[in-house]
Formats: structure tokens, C-alpha cells, sequence
């Protein structure tokens, strides 16, 4: 669902990750921004920084994401041992 005003924050940067596989122009409006991905990608930029995540990009937000995701797919489950 397209967010009527422009997001900021963490819920900029959840909805950045939810729709970055379709792109930018459709992340760029999906997160309020309608066509100004100037402005998107700046207030991402701002809010990756504001939270520790120095992604440049919406791709490199994308890739952070996955090595998240292999991350968690592939850690070893606790067996209970100390």
C-alpha cells in the first residue's frame, strides 16, 4: 500500500526493503515520495545513518538485507549445550 505522505525513519526503511525488489521508482512511491527519488534516496540515506546502516544506496540496502536473511538461514541452531 502506498503511504500517503512521505516516510522517514525506520518505517522508511522497512518500506525501502519491503519494495526494493520491484525498484526504485515503485520504492520511491510505495514510501511516499511519489516521483522525487532525489528526496527518497536522501531521507533513506539520512535514516540508514540515524540507525547505524551506512547504505548508500537502496541496492546496497538490498544486499544488506539478504546477508541478514543467509545469516539467519544459515547460523547454527542452539543444541542446549554450554
Amino acid at each position: 500500500m502506498t503511504s500517503p505522505k512521505p516516510l522517514h525513519g525506520i518505517d522508511l526503511i522497512d518500506c525501502a526493503q519491503a519494495n526494493a525488489r520491484a525498484g526504485l521508482s515503485v520504492a520511491t512511491q510505495q514510501c511516499g515520495y511519489g516521483n522525487n527519488i532525489k528526496a527518497f534516496q536522501n531521507e533513506l540515506q539520512k535514516a540508514s545513518s540515524e540507525i547505524g546502516i551506512h547504505a548508500g544506496s537502496l541496492s546496497e540496502l538490498i544486499l544488506d538485507t539478504h546477508k541478514v536473511e543467509r545469516e539467519q538461514e544459515f547460523a547454527p541452531d542452539s543444541s542446549g549445550r554450554i
